[in-house]
């Protein structure tokens, strides 16, 4: 297959990518990493019908698994621009919360929710474009040269602890209200644990019946599909059920983002940083890399400025972590999200490392070829969408979505995981409530994947699982 006829190819499953990533970005509880999951599960079928509808192009197998890799590419960077709108239009609650609300919430509340939305879409496009920009320095940086990440190798396990740490000294009103505190660190410890019990390798699968085998996925990788269904998709859509909003009309001509080009280019800067630094190490989600922005947050501006540039600033975080994820794979060859980790099993031994500066590997190049076009795509439709869903909450009854979207993945988690997937994914529901009814963070969840990861670089998860008897 020719290059031209290759980069056409990319372009439609770019696009198709980008069909993924509006059902992944636009409803609630579908994950990016769901659609990866199932695109890798059935990665043997993709590449016979592949092969056989393009066959008149004599395509290679890698040529194959590159255009596959792009359908994954594109849904990962359109689910950054398009998950912004579910949040903030069906995730506001009762007036009597506003106060304790999130700054998009309290937008919409105030009829401003497309504002929002406005912010996000330009806060993510800002990232994008300064990301790209930033890959070959980045390059320099994390690796030769200067090799940085080598460096910072035997540091990672207490890296990951001092993020932690400043996740949880930041929950409460002040540094002096233990309670919310202690309630992030055991629920870190609780998310923790269970991600150690499906990790380590324990016995716990002998036996266990899947109703579809997977092969080359292991069961430890199948089980990690409940766990995150559990922790971050049933348990937000159980908790949106609780609550009854009363939501104003939203304003949608004439809007523009209330925020001088100070406070957006700072806003995009620190966003796309703290998304940047994070998407090199293991565990770190772009939901903590958000605690790093508030550092070159200014508490001088009024409560208004702040929360818009806060909006723009997380939704740089997110497609800024990303785009370097994507970087981080080619530069040190390690897969640091789930996307990834589906690119790295689709291609295996034909991912090539970024060795030379002026040879970057033409699976790279294809993909970020991917991001450009996903992030010029998705600009677009974040506003259409965020004007056409601004008043779906009169037009469909929210609950029957809700409930629609957890039989759905009720019956995945069963067919991909078995009985223990469905085991798994209640209790991690089950953790994945607390946060939202106690009312601290979400990201505390990720201590699944931190936890394991600081025992395991500290040699310590054997000791661990032993104090247990497991």
């Amino acid at each position: 297959m020719n290059p031209i006829t290759l980069l056409i190819l990319a372009t439609i499953f770019t696009f198709a990518g980008i069909g993924l990533g509006i059902i992944t970005g636009l409803i609630p509880g579908v994950h990016v990493n769901t659609i990866s999951f199932l695109i890798v599960t059935s990665q043997g079928t993709l590449i016979i019908f592949f092969i056989h509808v393009l066959e008149g192009y004599s395509p290679t197998i890698p040529q194959v698994l590159a255009i596959i890799s792009t359908m994954v590419m594109g849904c990962m960077v359109s689910h950054t621009f398009l998950n912004f709108i579910p949040s903030t239009y069906l995730g506001a609650p009762e007036g009597e919360t506003a106060l304790s609300v999130l700054p998009a919430h309290k937008m919409v509340l105030e009829g401003n929710g497309y504002e929002a939305i406005l912010a996000s879409a330009w806060g993510s496009l800002g990232a994008a474009i300064l990301a790209l920009i930033l890959v070959v320095p980045a390059r320099l940086i994390m690796g030769p040269p200067v090799d940085l990440y080598v460096h910072l190798t035997p540091w990672i396990a207490l890296i990951l602890f001092s993020v932690v740490a400043l996740l949880v000294f930041q929950e409460g009103r002040s540094i002096l209200e233990v309670k919310p505190k202690l309630m992030a660190i055991g629920i870190f410890f609780l998310a923790g644990f269970l991600g150690l019990i499906l990790l380590a390798p324990t016995g716990l699968y002998a036996g266990h019946w899947f109703p579809f085998k997977q092969s080359g996925v292991s069961p430890a990788t199948l089980m990690f599909f409940p766990l995150f269904t559990g922790l971050f998709g049933i348990s937000n859509l159980l908790v949106s059920l609780m609550d009854s909003p009363v939501i104003p009309d939203q304003i949608l001509d004439g809007v523009e983002v209330k925020l001088d080009g100070k406070n957006q280019l700072r806003a995009v800067v620190s966003g796309t940083i703290s998304g940047g630094m994070v998407g090199w190490l293991p565990g770190i989600t772009a939901a903590a890399a958000t605690a790093v922005t508030k550092v070159f947050t200014s508490d001088d501006d009024d409560e208004e400025v702040q929360g818009r540039e806060y909006i723009m600033a997380v939704s740089a975080v997110d497609t800024s972590c990303a785009i370097f994820t994507l970087v981080a794979l080619f530069v040190i060859m390690r897969a640091r999200s789930g996307a990834m980790q589906s690119v790295l099993q689709i291609n295996q031994e034909n991912i090539e490392g970024w060795i030379h500066l002026t040879q970057m590997p033409w699976l790279m190049a294809l993909l970020l070829y991917s991001v450009i076009l996903a992030s010029a795509v998705a600009f677009f439709l974040t506003l259409y969408f965020g004007k056409l869903l601004s008043g779906i909450h009169k037009k469909v009854e929210y609950s029957s979505i809700s409930k629609g979207i957890i039989i759905f993945l009720v019956i995945m988690i069963f067919i991909f995981s078995g009985p223990l997937g469905l085991l798994v994914g209640t209790i991690a529901t089950c953790i994945g409530l607390v946060p939202p009814l106690y009312g601290i963070k979400r990201v505390h969840l990720m201590g699944c994947i931190i936890f394991p990861i600081i025992l395991f670089l500290m040699g310590w998860e054997r000791i661990i699982l032993g104090l247990f008897g497991i």
